[in-house]
């Protein structure tokens, strides 16, 4: 089964447009990865889930205020309380959402 991005490698008039669909394909997952952390939170630790962590990278990279952000998350996955930690990545993933918005076509 070929990859999306590779099927678009195949357009000949791709160039450009096409990696950018596979880039915002690629932000849309990971933005839901980030989204399902937050009900995951109560039942796993999500300190060491190595796909949670690149989901978390490509939407950093993509945002003006990433790094703060990753920050964040990051001293959220340490709050003791499951409630606690689902509030600061909901409000967390809200703020990534409302930055890369226009990029993935969300208003």
């Amino acid at each position: 089964m070929m990859d999306r991005k590779a099927q678009l490698r195949n357009v000949a008039f791709g160039g450009a447009w096409s990696e950018q669909i596979a880039g915002n394909e690629a932000l849309s997952l990971s933005l839901e990865a980030l989204r399902a952390a937050c009900d995951r939170t109560a039942d796993e630790d999500l300190r060491d889930d190595l796909d949670l962590h690149y989901a978390l990278g490509i939407v950093s990279r993509t945002h003006p205020k990433g790094g703060d952000l990753e920050r964040a998350w990051g001293r959220a996955l340490s709050l003791p309380e499951a409630l606690d930690r689902a509030r600061e990545f909901h409000r967390i993933v809200g703020l990534f959402e409302a930055g890369v918005a226009a990029r993935i076509g969300k208003s």
